[in-house]
């Protein structure tokens, strides 16, 4: 009898254990590893500035929230791809603000080639644009916008309507593109037009991955006072400007007879491919 009641203990306990196993392997619950936040280095730099560095980047323009539908096949061209350079050339003076050092661009976008050169001075406060000659739109680091609707014959490339010009085109006043020491939450005016201002602010910490090298960047916003429908941000490093990121929304599109037929928002995303930084 004793043999017969320990045999069903143990049988008992067996059975239970293995209805508490297979309930657990059909569990729903999902088991998630969240990996540890990647590490930023969010030391103070300076925006390289020594003649002969340069720096090869990709544009890819694309079109999104296309309405009404009905002129979604004008855009079956995009997204576009675009392949630039620029590179720190020379000094000069300018007579708005004296000694400026030239950063050259060159931008290659479908049939187009189209070049700029913008003229900037740095000191331990910040860094200054005093004005540009020439009509690329990229332009690293800043690069100026106009709030205009793109003419129709310039909508397949998606370049906007700046002068051919070679004649020096003076930004008055100069632009602040960099505040210096770069720390987060630091905001100022960076361009100011009386009746409206255009502020930029250092934003957050993030690491730009290029190849397999991880370069801490502090991404800036471009904010605009009476312009909510520009969300532009600017990813500068201790190497240069590695990325722009552009949405421009609620940008007419323009038929050939001058008549506007939809709507669209414009993303331009622009990533630095490799650089060199010359040694002082």
């Amino acid at each position: 009898m004793n043999k017969k009641l320990t045999y069903f203990i143990q049988s008992f306990i067996i059975i239970s254990a293995a209805v508490v196993l297979l309930s657990s392997c059909g569990s729903d619950d999902t088991v998630t590893n969240t990996p540890p936040p990647e590490p930023v280095d969010t030391s103070d730099f300076q925006y390289p500035f020594t003649i002969g560095s340069y720096w090869n980047y990709t544009l890819t323009v694309s079109a999104e929230n296309i309405r009404p539908d009905s002129i979604q096949y004008y855009f079956n061209s995009y997204p576009l791809t675009g392949y630039g350079y620029t590179e720190i050339m020379y000094d000069t003076i300018v007579q708005i603000g004296g000694p400026a050092r030239v950063i050259y661009d060159r931008l290659i976008l479908g049939n187009d080639t189209t070049a700029s050169r913008y003229y900037y001075s740095q000191n331990e406060y910040s860094m200054v644009c005093y004005g540009y000659r020439g009509s690329t739109t990229a332009s690293f680091p800043f690069r100026k916008l106009y709030d205009r609707s793109f003419p129709a014959g310039l909508l397949s490339t998606g370049i906007e309507n700046m002068t051919a010009s070679d004649t020096f085109m003076v930004i008055n006043p100069p632009v602040i593109v960099l505040k210096y020491p770069v720390v987060k939450n630091t905001q100022w005016v960076m361009f100011d037009q009386g009746s409206s201002n255009i502020s930029k602010k250092y934003v957050s910490w993030e690491n730009y991955h290029l190849d397999t090298a991880e370069i801490p960047c502090i991404n800036t916003q471009r904010i605009f006072s009476n312009n909510s429908d520009w969300i532009l941000y600017d990813f500068y490093s201790k190497y240069g400007q590695m990325r722009k990121n552009y949405l421009l929304k609620n940008k007419p599109h323009i038929n050939n007879l001058g008549f506007t037929i939809g709507y669209y928002d414009k993303r331009e995303e622009y990533k630095v491919t490799s650089f060199n930084i010359a040694a002082p």
